[in-house]
Formats: C-alpha cells, structure tokens, sequence
C-alpha cells in the first residue's frame, strides 16, 4: 500500500474527527455519558475543545506529509500506530469499565478501521 494512501486516510479521518470535536460535541455528549450532570457535560465538552486542536494537528501532519520521503512517512505511520495503541488500551481497558461513560465498540469502530489501516499502511509500505 502507498504510504500516500493511508496517509492520506489517516489525515482526512483525523481532521473530520477534530471537526466534530468542535462543532458537534455539544450534540454528542448525552449519548457518551450515563448521567444528566450539567457539570459532566461541561467538563466533556471542555475537554473535547481541549482535544480539536491535538487531533487537527495530527490529520495536518498525516495530510501534509503525503509526498514525503517513504522513511519519513514509514516513521509518521509508526508514530500514528504508537500513539493509537495507547489509544486504544486506554478504551479497552479505562473507558470501557467507566460507569460514567455509555463506551461499547461501536462507538470506535471507524478509529479501530483508521488504526488498522495505519498498520497495513506501515507493514505494506511502499
């Protein structure tokens, strides 16, 4: 697989979830959370503005550096995979037991699609 490919993938995903992130979260919010707090809806939505910029710089980065050299963009997708593994272990093991959070897989379902194509992207590069 063309590391331009999931690069590309990889960017758009992130900057669409960053866009959500900062224009959608408000709407979002009571089906995250098992509770009616105001006070949670507000730290979740903080925090998610919080998080719109993390998640653009990182879709800016993977868009960006498309036509990079194939060492580059092999270390790019190493970082993305890295840095969702963890990702990943904090849903699965923290979220996933939360009584506060309404987390089942659905929910990551196009994150788990975008991590494994990061991987196929780096094993496949070329």
């Amino acid at each position: 697989m063309k590391t331009k490919i999931s690069l590309s993938i990889i960017g758009i995903f992130n900057i669409l979830m960053s866009l959500v992130m900062a224009f959608a979260i408000k709407d979002i919010i009571p089906t995250m959370l098992t509770t009616q707090s105001q006070e949670a809806f507000r730290m979740v939505e903080i925090m998610h503005y919080g998080l719109f910029p993390a998640i653009l710089i990182i879709g800016l980065i993977c868009l960006l550096s498309r036509n990079t050299s194939l060492d580059t963009a092999k270390k790019i997708l190493l970082s993305y995979i890295i840095g969702t593994s963890i990702l990943m272990f904090v849903f699965f093991t923290i979220f996933i037991n939360e009584p506060l959070m309404n987390f089942s897989i659905d929910m990551v379902i196009p994150d788990i699609i975008v991590y494994l194509i990061s991987i196929i992207g780096f094993v496949k590069a070329k």
